[in-house]
């Protein structure tokens, strides 16, 4: 059983993820939904999670854009550390856009080279599920720019999460690529894996890990944080095991499906 202080601190790590961690659930779920009723391969998928993955880097852009107060801690450019001023605020967002981009024109042109005609109808489907990516993560966006704005973000982290948040899930499709085309039961599995990557990937991203990112105008007594960074080394914990086992369970199970698919 839990006790009390621990129930109390989790429920407000719960409230640190908004009501966009919904969104997230339903916009993920809708495209399963369209692909599994629809009969998709894996390429509109492909296309879909590609435009999510554009519009993460997009509205990640802007709140670098955003920040008035923020921390440099451990973040390097050119091999030296940097002072939390404008400048180096301007110089990360152009480097994030820069780098990020160039990543998903690389992923664009890989995507047109395998790219056969697609159904009037798929196209029509997979835009809904695009159209409701864009919305959540507007909607993210707005909701975590308040929380930057009241709190001391690291600029360093902002600008290399979205690689930690999307390549996992690119990872989890461009294996079923690999694997083939596959059955529904096939596409079914590889869609849940992404959308629980998905979900846990934006867990870590938004829930505020460390006390220093605490509101400013929150005063806490040091036993209580100290109680509050108990809970959440805990929580952490948990995360990075049950990742490490995610990850294995992902591989071995690709691994009988390969060996499966050669008999």
């Amino acid at each position: 059983m839990l006790d009390l202080q621990t129930k109390k601190e989790l429920k407000e790590l719960l409230g640190e993820l908004g009501p966009d961690t919904l969104l997230l659930l339903f916009s993920n779920f809708t495209v399963v939904i369209l692909a599994m009723v629809q009969g998709w391969n894996i390429i509109p998928l492909l296309w879909i999670y590609w435009s999510q993955s554009v519009i993460i880097g997009f509205f990640n852009w802007r709140r670098i854009k955003q920040l008035k107060t923020f921390s440099t801690k451990g973040f390097k450019i050119d091999g030296q550390l940097v002072e939390a001023t404008e400048k180096t605020k301007k110089s990360t967002a152009r480097f994030f856009l820069l780098h990020f981009g160039l990543f998903q024109i690389s992923y664009f042109i890989f995507l047109m080279s395998i790219t056969e005609t697609i159904p009037t109808e798929v196209i029509l489907s997979a835009s809904v599920g695009i159209t409701l990516f864009l919305f959540n993560h507007f909607y993210s966006y707005r909701y975590n720019l308040e929380k930057d704005l009241a709190t001391i973000p690291n600029v360093g982290t902002m600008m290399f999460f979205p690689y930690a948040r999307i390549i996992p899930m690119h990872l989890i499709i461009f294996i079923g690529l690999w694997v083939g085309r596959g059955s529904k039961t096939e596409l079914f599995f590889f869609l849940l894996l992404k959308t629980g990557v998905d979900l846990l990937m934006h867990v870590v991203q938004h829930v505020n890990w460390k006390e220093e990112k605490d509101l400013k105008s929150k005063k806490v007594s040091s036993q209580a944080s100290k109680q509050r960074m108990t809970v959440k080394a805990r929580l952490k914990l948990w995360f990075l095991l049950g990742w490490a086992a995610f990850l294995i369970l992902i591989v071995i199970t690709f691994w009988v499906m390969a060996e499966f698919n050669r008999l």
